[in-house]
């Protein structure tokens, strides 16, 4: 009798098992295919702007939602930094590339490699104007000036 009843309780254990095993598999199958890429949806969320080697921000005027990350393309053939003029961007969303935070609040870049990108998800609405400053290369002078290269930011 003792047997048998073992033999019913592990039947039992082994069902529930198999559904449970069954549910949370159909669970996970039915959220693989929620967080699959339709074709036909347009993906926003991310602009590109390239920084190319003639000093050619392109495009020089982007217009982006807020919560939009903006990617700059290091392609100059040196390294570049990035600065805000006027309006500075004091809030963006978490996890910026090669940005810090100053001692004043603002968002600066630091040194961009070049091939490196930079990122800055943008939350505020506003005009955000920046410029493109090349760092010197070695066998520049100092008495040189970094060329500059202006852009902006439009966030509606």
């Amino acid at each position: 009798m003792m047997k048998a009843m073992r033999k019913i309780w592990l039947a039992i254990v082994i069902c529930l098992c198999f559904g449970l095993v069954a549910s949370v598999d159909s669970a996970f199958s039915q959220a693989e295919k929620s967080d699959k890429i339709q074709p036909e949806k347009k993906i926003e969320g991310a602009q590109i702007i390239y920084m190319g080697s003639q000093g050619k921000i392109n495009p020089s005027m982007a217009t982006v939602k807020p919560g939009t990350t903006v990617i700059w393309v290091n392609q100059a053939d040196s390294p570049v930094e990035i600065q805000f003029e006027g309006k500075q961007v004091t809030m963006a969303c978490q996890n910026p590339v090669h940005f810090v935070v100053d001692d004043k609040g603002s968002f600066i870049s630091n040194n961009i490699p070049m091939g490196a990108v930079a990122s800055l998800c943008f939350i505020e609405k506003g005009d955000f104007n920046y410029v493109v400053r090349r760092a010197l290369k070695p066998s520049q002078s100092y008495k040189e000036t970094p060329k500059e290269f202006k852009g902006k930011v439009i966030v509606q």
